[in-house]
């Protein structure tokens, strides 16, 4: 197992991303793994992030797949992506109180400019309770560097 070290954090002390930032205070401070292929994110959800009475809140849900497919992509492509649509499934409420979850992330397509990526959140029960699907436009390695200085693959490693 790899676990994927934050570039955007160490180019930029300013760096406050909601998903990903190891210094929001507020944040999710999401972490990102891979192996044989397989790429998740893990997060230890509390009772900050509820909707209803230790639930996590829909919306956290949305972010947590959200930031999962843009790392993939991120992490795969070393190429800066923005989300154009994300379609949740809320399968069952996801507790806040037993522990780590896992958000896996697979791509189904990478047409032209355009990937596609479903994405499944699972409780620490090993129970699917969020299903997604994601496209998100994929800029050039070029467009990439240069207007938004992303960081080198290696950076990530």
């Amino acid at each position: 197992m790899k676990k994927f070290k934050n570039a955007f954090a160490n180019l930029d002390k300013e760096f406050n991303c909601f998903g990903c930032s190891p210094d929001n205070p507020i944040g999710l401070k999401m972490e990102f793994f891979t192996e044989n292929d397989k790429f998740w994110a893990e997060w230890t959800p509390n009772k900050n992030y509820d909707g209803w009475k230790s639930v996590v809140h829909g919306g956290i849900q949305a972010c947590l797949s959200d930031e999962t497919a843009e790392w993939y992509i991120f992490t795969k492509y070393a190429r800066s992506a923005v989300t154009i649509e994300l379609n949740l499934r809320y399968a069952k409420p996801l507790s806040s109180v037993i522990g780590k979850i896992k958000i896996e992330a697979i791509e189904k397509s990478f047409i032209r400019n355009i990937a596609e990526i479903s994405l499944k959140i699972i409780d620490s029960n090993n129970q699917v309770c969020t299903e997604a699907i994601g496209k998100f436009f994929v800029f050039s390695e070029a467009v990439s560097k240069e207007k938004f200085d992303f960081p080198d693959k290696e950076e990530f490693l």
